[in-house]
């Protein structure tokens, strides 16, 4: 059982005042050494990195609330052990305290407008299972991150962080301990969260940061419009507690970034070694038909994504929902609605070249999409508006779209003795997936571009997918194409302008 902080600062009360504070910074910082990634030491807003430090210099009340916290979040990951029908049960619970302006306002502007699109099927409605799985997880952390910020000791067995900043107030304090419990548990919420959500019981590095920002983004939300309802303490506001708090839970995960970091690593270097040779012509050309005879009924709605996808080299997003495209001459648009995840403003509208000479016809697919209801449109053209609207129809479409993409892959020859379709532990996946058209369009467009300069070929790739240029330059890890002669016919040339 987790001891008080009297019963700890009774543990020493034996030793001299010289041998009590060795003792005391001695626990604490063995605590640390195996524990910091649960509960980080935090003096002054920043979180403390060496275990030498607290030996020499940790003050005595610092180390006897660190001792504590360690204590209690060790106590509290044995006997709560959080299940994703908890955070659900959560948002119910915590539901009655939030104000209406924190509430997300994506899904019921877009819910009734696009339900009936998902369905493969033509006509028929979408299935309710589907809407549920992707619904019910943002509920889920979207409770997870209210629970953060509303929490009550008395209701919660939690301080969260609007009563912690009262308690400030209270105070006048600079710094709690409670705030280091709160940034354990936020780990061990999250982190078990993220288990739960896992068919192996044990969720991927990058599935754990990825739910750590999405929870994050939603406590950032709910702060705004609370900072002006508490008093600076110290010349502090509620939001600089929050940017602490983000830090320090940042830091709490600083082992599942590194794990994330070393398997992105092992990826990426086993897929240099898994590059496919491939032809595309036969892919490229049916793109264009696509677009230029498009179907009669919505029941191909898939294909004609897919080929505006291949055609322009616009993200699935992109060509479901936040895309705009203007027509400009047979081989070019003007595209507007770049996705990007970490900046803060619209990306301008950028002319791009067109696959195939097919420029009228991804516009009037675009159209055609519209049409039978199949795009997801953002409600205004600001970048919350347009992340959130691209995010629902991500997860409404992705799974139909990849689906489509399998059924797809006999278009595209490979011809260095590999296989679309490999054994992944005990699973076969087929590697045609949707990113290979971002991939395709810029390769081809490289390889068609007319100047040999390198600089220009890369400025001209990088301006183009609207990207810097090393991440304009990663287009080339997965694929090699073979055939640009074949395709420079069907396509022409192109020239920076």
């Amino acid at each position: 059982m987790a001891r008080s902080i009297q019963a700890i600062q009774d543990s020493f009360a034996h030793l001299a005042s010289k041998d009590k504070t060795k003792a005391i910074r001695k626990q604490a910082a063995d605590l640390w050494e195996k524990h910091h990634n649960l509960v980080p030491l935090i003096r002054d807003g920043y979180e403390i990195e060496k275990r030498s430090f607290i030996l020499s210099n940790g003050r005595q009340e610092e180390c006897i609330n660190y001792i504590s916290a360690v204590e209690t979040a060790l106590e509290e990951r044995k006997k709560r052990r959080v299940k994703p029908v908890v955070e659900t049960a959560i948002e119910s619970t915590v539901e009655k305290t939030v104000e209406p302006s924190v509430e997300p306002s994506v899904e019921p502007s877009v819910e009734t407008t696009v339900q009936p699109t998902v369905e493969p099927v033509v006509e028929t409605p979408a299935q309710p299972t589907v809407e549920t799985e992707y619904s019910d997880s943002e509920a889920e952390r979207i409770a997870i991150a209210k629970k953060l910020y509303f929490a009550t000791a008395d209701k919660d067995d939690l301080t969260g962080l609007r009563e912690y900043q009262l308690n400030l107030c209270k105070t006048q304090k600079y710094f709690l301990p409670e705030f280091a419990i709160l940034v354990a548990r936020t780990r061990v919420i999250i982190e078990d969260y993220a288990n739960g959500k896992s068919p192996e019981g044990k969720a991927h590095p990058g599935s754990i940061q990825k739910i750590r920002v999405e929870v994050m983004r939603y406590l950032a939300e709910i702060i705004k419009p609370e900072n002006d309802k508490f008093p600076p303490v110290n010349d502090r506001t509620l939001e600089d507690t929050f940017n602490d708090f983000d830090t320090a839970v940042r830091g709490a995960f600083s082992d599942i970034g590194a794990a994330k970091y070393k398997l992105n690593k092992a990826r990426s270097e086993a897929a240099e070694e898994d590059v496919r040779a491939i032809k595309v012509f036969p892919y490229v050309s049916w793109a264009v038909d696509t677009v230029n005879n498009l179907p009669q009924s919505a029941a191909k709605w898939k294909e004609v994504a897919i080929a505006v996808m291949v055609l322009t080299g616009r993200r699935q997003s992109e060509v479901m929902s936040s895309g705009i495209f203007t027509y400009v001459d047979d081989a070019h648009v003007i595209f507007e609605g770049q996705l990007k995840r970490h900046i803060a403003e619209v990306v301008p509208p950028e002319k791009i070249p067109v696959l195939g000479k097919a420029a009228q016809g991804v516009v009037n697919a675009i159209a055609w999409l519209e049409k039978f209801n199949k795009r997801t449109l953002p409600e205004s053209r600001t970048v919350e508006a347009i992340q959130k609207a691209a995010k629902v129809s991500h997860d409404r479409c992705s799974r139909y779209i990849a689906e489509t993409m399998t059924s797809l892959c006999n278009l595209v020859e490979i011809t260095n003795n590999k296989e679309w379709v490999v054994t992944e532990g005990s699973k076969q996946v087929n590697k045609f997936k949707g990113h290979l058209n971002r991939q395709i369009y810029a390769q081809v467009c490289s390889g068609l571009f007319n100047d040999a300069n390198e600089s220009k070929k890369r400025a001209y790739i990088s301006r183009i997918l609207l990207e810097n240029r090393d991440a304009a330059l990663s287009y080339d890890r997965d694929i090699e194409i073979q055939d640009i002669d074949a395709l420079a016919k069907l396509c022409g040339s192109f020239r920076d302008e």
